[in-house]
């Protein structure tokens, strides 16, 4: 399928002009900018010769350019303002609004409200979804591969799940490993 760019006005196939996703990448659409129109407006600061260091425009230290992240367009590709100062920034914005925080975090992570959330555990009754533990912090266990989310979790329980690699194989073998040494203790 054929579209237009705004910016230079030529035609091109869809799979030539950027997509924007919302979300967990649960949808999509195309952007009326191609690609190469679109790097011309951002140029790439990465492979720019840094300097030694960099004067953070936050607290106003000069630090080396290691202490600063990433970010391509930008100059020298780096963030003007520190790891540190961008650290405490964020600390502050979560301890004013704990559940705007939470529910930002939700919904980049896994495409879900905080009210969703609450929904969720109150439909589990509170507890974790594998071991029953009620009264404790329950997490957001999703698939890897697909972004979907599963259920709520207690920290150990999505530790098991995650070291086993999602693989119902590996958890099998592990019953199996725990009920021989088990009957051999008795």
């Amino acid at each position: 399928m054929k579209k237009v760019c705004v910016r230079c006005g030529g035609e091109k196939d869809e799979t030539e002009f950027l997509l924007k996703w919302y979300g967990n990448r649960a949808k999509a659409y195309r952007r009326n900018i191609c690609y190469d129109c679109y790097h011309a407006l951002r140029p790439n600061h990465a492979t720019d010769e840094k300097p030694e260091g960099r004067t953070c425009k936050r607290c106003g230290e000069y630090k080396p350019i290691s202490q600063f992240p990433t970010a391509r367009q930008c100059t020298y590709g780096v963030e003007p303002t520190c790891k540190a100062c961008k650290l405490k920034r964020r600390r502050e914005y979560v301890a004013q609004f704990p559940d705007r925080a939470r529910n930002a975090d939700l919904k980049y992570h896994y495409g879900i409200t905080i009210e969703q959330y609450h929904a969720m555990r109150e439909q589990q009754g509170g507890a974790c979804a594998i071991c029953g533990t009620d009264g404790v912090k329950l997490v957001v266990d999703h698939h890897h591969g697909t972004g979907q989310v599963r259920a709520l979790l207690c920290h150990l329980c999505n530790a098991l799940i995650g070291c086993a690699r999602e693989d119902p194989v590996i958890l099998s073998r592990a019953i199996t490993y725990l009920g021989v040494w088990a009957s051999a203790a008795e």
